[in-house]
C-alpha cells in the first residue's frame, strides 16, 4: 500500500529555514571578517607606506643637504688651497695697494663722563639714572688709507677675463678688481679715475691707489671740515688709535 505523505511532514519548513537563515548569518559573519581584518591589514600596511615614504623622503632632503654642504667643503678647501698657494709664492713679493677706509669720529670728550660719554644723575626720589653728557656729539667720518694685498687671480666668468683679489690686511672679506693687458688696475678707466677724485664723489671710496701717499691725500680732502672731530667715542684720538692699529 502506498502512502502519500506531505513533503513537509519529512522536511519541516521552519526547521530548515532557520539552518539556512543560520548559516546565511554564519558565512556573512565570517566574510565580514575576513574583509574587516584584509581592510585594516591593508589600512595598516598602507599607513605603513605611508610613514616610509615620508621618511624617505626626510632621508633624501637630509643627503642632498649633507652632499651640498660636502661639495661646499670642497669647494672651500680648493680655494684656501690655491690661496695658500698664492701667498707662498708672493710672499716675497706682495702686490700692495690702497683704498680709501673711514672711522666714526666725534668730538672732544671730557673727563666727567664715562667711556660711552655718559653721566650718573640722582633723581629726588633717590634713584641713579644714566643720561648722555654735554660731550656727546653726532658722529662724522674719519677717511685714511687701509692696505690690501693681492690674493688671488680666477676667470670668474670664463671668457678669458681675468680677475685680481685684492683681500684686506686682517680680514676674509675680498675686493675685487680686474687686470688688463697683464697691468693690475681697478675697474675705472683713467679718466673715471681722475674725475673721480677731482669731484670728490662716492666712487673715489671704490678706487685702488698704488700708493699709500696718493690715497692719503684723498682722505684728507675728504676730512677737510671735520674741525675737532678727530676722537673716538671713548675720547681716545682716532690718530692714535689708528697707529696703534697699523702697528698691530
Amino acid at each position: 500500500m502506498y502512502y502519500d505523505y506531505p513533503e513537509e511532514e519529512f522536511y519541516p519548513e521552519s526547521e530548515y529555514q532557520e539552518q539556512i537563515d543560520a548559516l546565511k548569518e554564519v558565512i556573512k559573519s565570517s566574510v565580514k571578517s575576513e574583509i574587516l581584518e584584509e581592510m585594516n591589514r591593508l589600512r595598516a600596511e598602507n599607513e605603513k607606506l605611508q610613514g616610509i615614504k615620508e621618511h624617505f623622503e626626510e632621508v633624501k632632503k637630509d643627503y642632498e643637504k649633507k652632499k651640498d654642504e660636502c661639495d661646499r667643503i670642497i669647494r672651500n678647501a680648493e680655494y684656501n688651497a690655491k690661496k695658500m698657494r698664492l701667498a707662498d709664492l708672493m710672499k716675497d713679493h706682495k702686490v700692495i695697494k690702497w683704498k680709501v677706509s673711514w672711522e666714526f669720529v666725534y668730538g672732544p670728550k671730557c673727563d666727567k663722563c664715562d667711556s660711552d660719554r655718559a653721566i650718573e644723575i640722582k633723581l629726588p626720589s633717590g634713584k641713579i639714572v644714566k643720561d648722555s653728557c654735554k660731550c656727546k656729539t653726532d658722529s662724522k667720518r674719519y677717511y685714511y688709507p687701509k692696505r690690501y694685498v693681492l690674493s688671488e687671480f680666477t676667470d670668474r666668468y670664463g671668457d678669458g677675463k681675468i680677475t685680481a683679489h685684492y683681500s684686506e690686511e686682517g680680514s676674509k672679506n675680498d675686493t675685487y678688481y680686474e687686470l688688463y693687458s697683464s697691468t693690475v688696475c681697478d675697474k675705472y678707466t683713467e679718466d673715471r679715475k681722475k674725475e673721480a677724485i677731482e669731484s670728490l664723489s662716492d666712487e673715489v671710496k671704490s678706487i685702488l691707489f698704488n700708493e699709500e701717499e696718493e690715497c692719503q691725500k684723498v682722505c684728507d680732502k675728504l676730512n677737510e671740515g671735520l674741525g675737532n672731530f678727530l676722537y673716538k667715542n671713548n675720547g681716545e684720538s682716532i690718530k692714535e688709535y689708528l697707529k696703534m692699529a697699523k702697528r698691530e
